[in-house]
């Protein structure tokens, strides 16, 4: 909103306040080549093009006086120890993060940007349980995309981003069911389903069986200790293979 001060004093001495200056902060990198800077991240199934949080935070440093990040934490109890996370624990076990951006420029203005982002995995769906070097990823990702909606550098890689949002289902099992905290996950299920189609149990009723364990949810531990068990039996049955040959 432009706010306009006039009383009976000379024209000189008006104040006014308006977004020109926030333009002009704004557009102090706008307009800089960050194409030199991009990096494809994923493969066939999916891909995206970005700017580093390193890459961000040069530029970021180079053109304003003071910059700041803020991370934000959340506290959860957990079998009765309280814990300080650097990222939003939800329902349903997935993750946000938070971070908050502050830039001062040349005048002494300072201006903030507040930026979530879901902690996803490789295939980009929000992650159940994430790890620290999921959270630490979505944190620097969160940087960078702070940096270009408060900059403008490289915003154009963010165009069509709530688009493509749009479109997202949550992963499910292959049974169709929601993976729940502390039992098989889709890593799980997909490894699983991967190993049983091996072509040593050719013949066998080693599918079914797997598909019988999946579909009873079970927990993390017994489909890691399923999985453990395929892994071996595939060694033993190929080493077989190879002696009879």
């Amino acid at each position: 909103m432009d706010i306009i001060v006039t009383m009976n004093i000379p024209e000189d001495l008006i104040i006014k306040t308006t977004g020109v200056r926030m333009n002009k902060f704004y557009e102090i990198l706008r307009n800089e080549d960050y194409k030199p800077f991009v990096e494809t991240k994923g493969g066939s199934n999916f891909s995206a093009d970005y700017v580093s949080w390193a890459v961000m935070h040069d530029y970021l440093k180079k053109n304003f006086q003071y910059v700041e990040y803020k991370i934000h934490e959340y506290q959860i109890t957990k079998d009765g120890t309280t814990l300080t996370l650097p990222y939003m624990l939800l329902p349903n076990s997935t993750a946000v993060v938070k971070v908050t951006l502050t830039l001062e420029d040349n005048d002494g203005d300072k201006h903030h940007h507040e930026e979530c982002l879901a902690v996803r995995n490789f295939r980009m769906s929000a992650e159940t349980s994430p790890d620290a070097a999921q959270v630490e990823n979505t944190i620097r990702r969160c940087i960078a995309k702070a940096g270009s909606m408060l900059t403008g550098f490289g915003i154009e890689l963010w165009f069509g981003e709530d688009i493509k949002d749009l479109d997202y289902r949550p992963e499910t099992l292959k049974n169709g069911q929601k993976p729940k905290e502390g039992h098989i996950t889709v890593d799980q299920n997909v490894k699983l389903d991967r190993l049983s189609r091996d072509p040593v149990f050719k013949g066998t009723d080693t599918s079914t069986k797997v598909k019988t364990l999946i579909d009873s949810n079970p927990t993390k531990e017994k489909a890691q200790n399923a999985i453990d068990k395929l892994e071996k039996k595939i060694k033993e049955l190929r080493k077989k293979q190879k002696e009879a040959a």
